[in-house]
């Protein structure tokens, strides 16, 4: 995006009470930020999930301070803006149920993470929670999973750092903005992760570390993953919310099991009688992954031949629908002509139509 994108862009996602799943809305409708900015009241009521107050609340908008405040820190730190549409965007995040329509970025994805795991647990450790949590890490890592966690105290902070150490590539996912690192003791563990692999949110600048923003965070990281690894944890522990997220987005759960007198292992405990995969060894997690990443590659392979043209539109479809002009707009293609490759691609039988101009991956 450039500088004027991404300010329509910040312009539109500062507003109070547009999340990600008003903004899609809005976007799957008018296409741009700039489009909603400009659209008339009437319009914009007319959108499902807008009600007159958050319709007033975008015809209003935000100071130019504020936007130029973001824009400033945005380009002090070298953080980048990562749109649903943006070809950077993790694809296996768009996935999910309600995927973040914009992610904060420090330091950069990469291919590799595309095989990344989960590993999140109490913020207070037992020397046994620690022991296991860095052993199943760095084994994690000679195999080349990327490891994601929250930047939390505790497991997180073990598993961020054993993967560092070991040479490999983590992902940190925040439950602020960027500007407000928690906790911030961690503040220069981030500057480590952004140099070698990334650092996120999905929070604007200025969001403090609100209690309701980490059950969110969750579903990040575990939207990140093929599964998501509990070390030890209580059973009021959020990473038992991660577990869960986990299992509705379809993805692998497994867990440590502790000694049954231990309060930090009680989650854990319970996971795994509610069918969490055991975790003895490392080899009981790249087992099941390891069937699941060939299956992943096998239908990667399958895929029909594509030219260019093909290609370059099917990459930006999911298995989420998406409204014609907003593909066209992430492809940087006319809506005819991105229309007449979506019909090839529907006859060929990868590809469907839904009503209201909607298409999606088979």
């Amino acid at each position: 995006m450039n500088e004027k994108d991404t300010i329509e862009l910040l312009r539109l996602y500062s507003i109070p009470g547009i999340g990600s799943a008003r903004f899609r809305s809005l976007l799957n409708v008018f296409g741009t930020p700039q489009n909603v900015l400009s659209a008339p009241l009437q319009r914009l009521t007319d959108v499902h999930g807008i009600e007159r107050s958050t319709a007033l609340k975008i015809k209003n908008g935000v100071s130019d301070t504020y936007i130029h405040k973001q824009l400033k820190f945005l380009k002090d730190k070298h953080i980048k803006i990562i749109a649903l549409w943006d070809p950077a965007y993790p694809p296996i995040l768009k996935k999910i149920y309600d995927p973040p329509a914009v992610l904060f970025i420090s330091g950069e994805f990469n291919k590799k993470d595309e095989q990344a795991i989960a590993v999140v647990g109490t913020r207070e450790p037992t020397f046994y929670g620690r022991n296991a949590t860095e052993m199943i890490t760095r084994e994690l890592i000679r195999h080349n999973f990327t490891i994601v966690s929250g930047l939390a105290r505790g497991v997180d902070t073990i598993a961020h750092r054993a993967a560092l150490k070991n040479g490999g590539r983590t992902i940190a996912v925040l439950g602020s903005g960027m500007d407000i690192l928690y906790p911030p003791e961690n503040a220069r563990l981030a500057v480590e992760i952004a140099r070698s692999g990334a650092v996120i949110s999905e929070y604007p600048i200025g969001t403090i570390p609100d209690p309701g923003n980490f059950p969110r965070r969750n579903r990040i990281i575990s939207g990140l993953s093929l599964g998501v690894l509990i070390t030890e944890a209580g059973n009021k522990s959020g990473s038992i919310i991660t577990a869960f997220e986990a299992l509705e987005q379809n993805r692998e759960v497994f867990a440590v099991p502790g000694p049954i007198n231990s309060r930090q292992s009680l989650g854990t405990n319970r996971l795994i009688k509610e069918g969490a995969k055991l975790v003895q060894v490392p080899d009981d997690i790249l087992q099941e992954l390891d069937a699941k990443i060939k299956i992943k590659k096998a239908d990667h392979e399958n895929l029909p031949e594509l030219d260019d043209k093909e290609k370059g539109i099917y990459v930006h479809l999911t298995e989420n629908p998406i409204h014609i002009d907003q593909l066209a707009m992430k492809c940087q293609r006319s809506t005819s002509e991105v229309i007449s490759v979506l019909l090839t691609l529907e006859l060929i039988g990868i590809v469907k139509q839904l009503s209201g101009k909607m298409f999606m991956r088979i």
